[in-house]
This record gives C-alpha cells, structure tokens and sequence, in this order.
C-alpha cells in the first residue's frame, strides 16, 4: 500500500468511527449490556434447542435399532422356515 492509499484508508477509516459515533443508537455501556444479553439469550436458546435436537437424534437412532432387530428377527425366521423346507 502507497502513502496516498494509506491516507485514504485512514480517512475513511475516521469518517466511518466519526459517523457511527454520530449515528449510534444508544451509548456504549447501552451497547454493551444490549450485546452481552443478546448473546447470552442466544446460548441459551442454543443448549435448548440443541437439548432436544440431541434427544430427537437419539429417540430416532433407538427407533431405528428396534425396526433393524425386529427386520433380522423376521429375515431368521423366514431363513429357517426356508431352510427346514429343504
């Protein structure tokens, strides 16, 4: 980066901090507990969610399990069936 590029940079760079101090809807600290809060609800509703997400998966993998072990119950019975015919 050149010196002219530089000065650009940093200009814009003041204009943007200068602007958002400007524009800001509410003061720092404000802006802080408004983030600490908003990301503390976040995780929340995250472990929630991811809670049932992980109850969900594993409701599903139990379901799964019964319907494979009642599929080879049936596959043996008829195997046998089969193999009692020969």
């Amino acid at each position: 980066m050149n010196g002219h590029g530089t000065v650009t940079f940093l200009v814009g760079l003041g204009i943007g901090v200068g602007l958002g101090l400007l524009f800001a809807p509410v003061a720092g600290e404000d802006a802080r507990e408004w983030l600490t809060e908003t990301a503390e609800d976040k995780v929340k509703y995250l472990r929630r969610h991811g809670r049932r997400w992980i109850f969900q998966a594993q409701d599903a993998l139990d379901r799964s399990q019964d319907t494979v072990s009642k599929v080879l119950k049936n596959s043996k019975t008829a195997l046998d069936a089969v193999a009692s015919r020969i």
